[in-house]
């Protein structure tokens, strides 16, 4: 029985964008992979519509959040439809609904990989800049698989982005497996 993968894209600046542009176009045409630009979705009052949201978190076996990192974090978008869909009488508390399910993050960033680390440039490695992903993953008793990381995605030749694509391809079609 094949399993169902949601991918949630936070962009703001999808159509600038090659790397998530190529990766979104791609991971919607694997079957049992749906793929939501969250920034495309209509906001009520100012927030997104938590209850059609967790009833497309609830159909899936993983939930990948793909963004460009900015500053350390995820768009603001992700941030927003996250504090508005994990709510209390669904993701945690005495709910629970996302106990079991898989969370991967898919990201990109501006710097090489040697950037990232102790003695690097940005001081820490992608894997704990991300921690409040793994926290949230824990807070609602998902699984936090390792995250897969494009670095320095808007520099890399052609043929180098061409490789990382295809693997990041691999690794989500596997997850309906």
């Amino acid at each position: 029985m094949s399993k169902k993968v949601l991918v949630l894209l936070s962009h703001p600046f999808l159509a600038s964008s090659i790397t998530h542009r190529n990766l979104s176009s791609r991971l919607a045409e694997i079957e049992n992979v749906s793929v939501r630009h969250i920034d495309n979705l209509p906001l009520k009052n100012g927030h997104f519509d938590a209850k059609t949201e967790q009833v497309l978190w609830d159909e899936v076996n993983t939930i990948v959040l793909e963004f460009p990192m900015y500053w350390y974090h995820s768009p603001a978008s992700l941030k927003q439809y996250l504090d508005d869909v994990l709510t209390e009488d669904w993701a945690y508390q005495n709910a629970y609904a996302l106990e079991g399910k898989n969370l991967v993050i898919l990201t990109t960033t501006g710097g090489i990989e040697s950037e990232y680390g102790e003695t690097g440039e940005h001081g820490f490695p992608v894997s704990e800049v991300l921690t409040p992903y793994k926290s949230t993953a824990v807070f609602t008793k998902m699984r936090y698989l390792p995250e897969l990381v494009i670095y320095a995605a808007n520099f890399l030749p052609e043929a180098e982005l061409e490789i990382q694509l295809v693997e990041v391809v691999n690794k989500i079609r596997a997850l309906t497996k």
